[in-house]
């Protein structure tokens, strides 16, 4: 005497679905902590880049005895008047700009006093990460000697 059990093994529908939807949720946290691991770099990067225009300005005035003049608020570009001075004296080969130009409203700006005594720059961050700088584009987000 022989029964014979017609058993299937394998996985129901209600089993995949549920596997689906956790293998959904640890991927879009993944995608949430990546995206803001890559804007605390470029904010990193930012101001990275304020030390680096700063320490050229330096060389500048160390040479020209003044900073480039602007007396209005420039966007630096790397084409604009103030990059244009800066690799002309030979201080720096690139002037770096933001490096979400294309998200970015507003860039990296200069500004110096009438005489070109002084000089301020001014950036934005995308996150709060950074302890001694403001989120978006706020009065503490300024470079100056």
């Amino acid at each position: 005497m022989s029964i014979s059990k017609n058993k299937k093994s394998g996985f129901t529908l209600i089993e995949l679905l549920v596997v689906i939807a956790i293998i959904g949720v640890l991927a879009s946290i993944t995608i949430v902590s990546v995206n803001d691991m890559r804007a605390r770099a470029r904010d990193d990067r930012r101001v990275a880049d304020m030390k680096t225009i700063s320490d050229a300005l330096g060389l500048y005035r160390v040479s020209q005895s003044t900073y480039p003049v602007s007396a209005t608020a420039i966007t630096i570009t790397g084409s604009d008047t103030l990059s244009t001075a800066l690799k002309a004296e030979g201080v720096i080969q690139a002037v770096p700009f933001d490096p979400d130009v294309v998200k970015s409203t507003r860039g990296y700006t200069y500004q110096t006093s009438a005489d070109g005594s002084t000089f301020v720059l001014t950036f934005c961050l995308e996150t709060d990460a950074l302890k001694t700088f403001d989120k978006g584009c706020g009065a503490r987000n300024v470079y100056s000697p």
